[in-house]
């Protein structure tokens, strides 16, 4: 890899006009405060809002993805990516985009092809993350991980991450909705990537927005391509 590897963040967005510019300008400050060579990838996943058009004044590039859903939205978007290092994560404003130097020290210094931001610490804000969702879901469906598949994951739900691009071509991933995450967990487990996790925080999102996620449904097929990927 080069000296200063071109960081390519990809956001998934599916009507997210109204905190996609605080991602966005979070991202800039944030990359050029580094030092950081750089590009914003918005994946619009057919947003009916102004989401395409604030990404493009904000100078991203805009890669429209017609197939709905979580996964296929962030597969679209790091297909268009034309990066060393590939971040994504969501554009609702609860991500700390100013972790991405964190995020991406590991693959720099060659220490990781795949980091994970885990969120289930003392960084996390008060009412970010649904109760059963902190305590229950996702550390269980981590564990579930960790048994059967052997990777060290403890926030196997974590949104923001980084991985080297050529890592990332090696996985076959195909899972179009929330489940894409836990996938590329146990693609990176069977292709031994070198994986690490850092601590990040989480803010709570505007409580009028109308969120994506379905937890119990969501939590269903998580489970289910996690067993299915072992047997």
């Amino acid at each position: 890899m080069c000296a200063e590897p071109l960081i390519s963040v990809v956001l998934p967005c599916l009507n997210e006009e109204k905190s996609l510019p605080g991602c966005l300008q979070e991202i800039k400050s944030t990359c050029e405060t580094a030092g950081l060579r750089y590009e914003i990838v918005v994946a619009d996943n057919l947003s009916t809002d102004k989401s395409a058009e604030i990404a493009r004044q904000f100078g991203a590039r805009v890669a429209t993805v017609t197939r709905r859903g979580y996964g296929a939205c962030v597969q679209g978007g790091l297909s268009a990516a034309e990066g060393d290092i590939l971040v994504f994560g969501d554009a609702d404003g609860s991500y700390p985009f100013s972790e991405i130097p964190n995020l991406v020290a590991p693959i720099v210094q060659d220490k990781a092809d795949l980091v994970l931001g885990n969120r289930l610490n003392n960084k996390l804000q008060k009412g970010a993350m649904p109760f059963l969702n902190h305590y229950l879901g996702t550390p269980v469906l981590s564990a579930v991980l960790r048994w059967i598949h052997h990777i060290p994951v403890y926030d196997c739900n974590g949104g923001l991450r980084a991985l080297r691009k050529t890592a990332w071509q090696k996985l076959d991933l195909r899972q179009p909705g929330m489940e894409y995450a836990s996938e590329m967990l146990i693609e990176a487990a069977k292709k031994h990537l070198r994986y690490q996790e850092v601590n990040i925080g989480l803010r709570q999102t505007d409580a009028n927005r109308q969120p994506h996620l379905r937890p119990w449904r969501d939590g269903w097929r998580h489970l289910k391509i996690i067993v299915k990927g072992k047997f």
